[in-house]
């Protein structure tokens, strides 16, 4: 079960593609829901009635049960997770949800319309609240061979309920916090940080802060948590700068739901562009010049937009992070430097007999 990338989430119990949900098992069960997303922004004692589609893309009946869970995210994945451990029905969403057919048989390809009501109460908590309506097919044993596995496809609406108050809300002290900005370990120098800091001492900055890379970093991580008590979707850029002060290169930080009170890591990936000059070479050779030039103190500063139910356009959180590192591509420049002090040598100790082959080389004869 993950979140969708489009829409925010998406259930998955098997599997999932766009807007049809396909498990394949000896009578093909398939199903699809229209819509699969509900964002809704109400107040306590306010009831919202609408309905939901479901189809039935199988070739055979199918007695469908729907039921309603709320669900959580996990730390730093951001991956969906029921919860029904929530009995307080000024908390517990799922208890706000009236089912007007709760069981019914949905012939092939037949649609069906599922209405049903949420009344929120009176007490209900301001914040962010999360469910999902689940349709799921009551298959009898005759749907499956002798010793196949028994996977029941199940396909969800997710609700994303921001009960707000008449009273102004606190604004909270901030609302997202940078929890890690790094480069990956596995990119990194670690010996040569922790020999560079204890060398230098307080001239640099503390071995946690300097980072030493191998090559041009291919991704960053980036840890965010939301403090407010609604989901919150930032976004926006890594710019990266050199020494000089001049962008060098610049990469996207993607969309991604956090709800409150969660950590979530966005993956962040960067390449460099190639210089319009080096666009006539092969793309291997361009490639290798622009990785192992890449070298010398950079930084990468984080800039973040976000958008909350709370606001109908995005806004600037009011947080900046900015990484410095050293990009050192030792392998190429240790062999580069070897070459040289090698021709370097040849050419003190055969200097004399160098300059009297040029010597003849140049002298014209006559």
């Amino acid at each position: 079960m993950r979140f969708f990338s489009v829409v925010l989430f998406s259930l998955i119990l098997v599997s999932i593609s766009g807007v049809v949900f396909a498990q394949q098992t000896p009578s093909s069960i398939s199903l699809s829901v229209n819509p699969q997303i509900f964002k809704l922004d109400v107040f306590p004692g306010e009831t919202i009635k609408n309905k939901i589609w479901l189809k039935n893309l199988s070739d055979v009946s199918l007695p469908i049960k729907v039921k309603v869970t709320d669900f959580t995210a996990q730390e730093i994945s951001g991956e969906m997770e029921f919860d029904q451990s929530l009995q307080d029905p000024s908390i517990a969403s799922r208890k706000w949800f009236k089912i007007e057919k709760p069981n019914f048989i949905l012939d092939s390809k037949e649609k069906e319309k599922v209405n049903f009501e949420i009344f929120v109460p009176g007490n209900a908590e301001p914040g962010g609240h999360y469910s999902t309506i689940l349709f799921e097919p009551q298959l009898p044993s005759f749907y499956f061979k002798p010793g196949q596995i028994r996977t029941i496809p199940v396909i969800g609406v997710l609700f994303m309920i921001s009960v707000k108050t008449f009273n102004l809300e606190p604004e909270a002290h901030q609302k997202l916090e940078i929890v890690e900005f790094s480069i990956p370990k596995k990119e990194r120098l670690l010996t040569l940080e922790d020999f560079s800091s204890k060398l230098l001492g307080s001239v640099v900055q503390a071995a946690s802060e300097f980072t030493i890379t191998k090559e041009p970093p291919s991704k960053f991580i980036l840890q965010i948590k939301n403090n407010d008590i609604y989901h919150i979707r930032p976004y926006g850029k890594v710019l990266i700068y050199n020494i000089f002060g001049k962008k060098v290169a610049e990469t996207e930080v993607p969309k991604r739901t956090i709800l409150p009170g969660k950590i979530r890591e966005f993956p962040i990936e960067f390449s460099l562009e190639i210089p319009e000059i080096l666009k006539w070479l092969p793309a291997s050779i361009s490639n290798f010049l622009v990785q192992n030039f890449f070298f010398g103190r950079y930084q990468a500063e984080l800039f973040l937009e976000a958008e909350t139910p709370l606001k109908a356009e995005a806004f600037q959180p009011g947080i900046a992070s900015v990484l410095t590192f050293v990009s050192l591509p030792w392998k190429f420049w240790l062999g580069f430097l070897v070459g040289l002090g090698i021709l370097m040598f040849f050419g003190i100790k055969y200097r004399k007999r160098i300059k009297l082959s040029l010597k003849t080389l140049i002298t014209p004869k006559f």
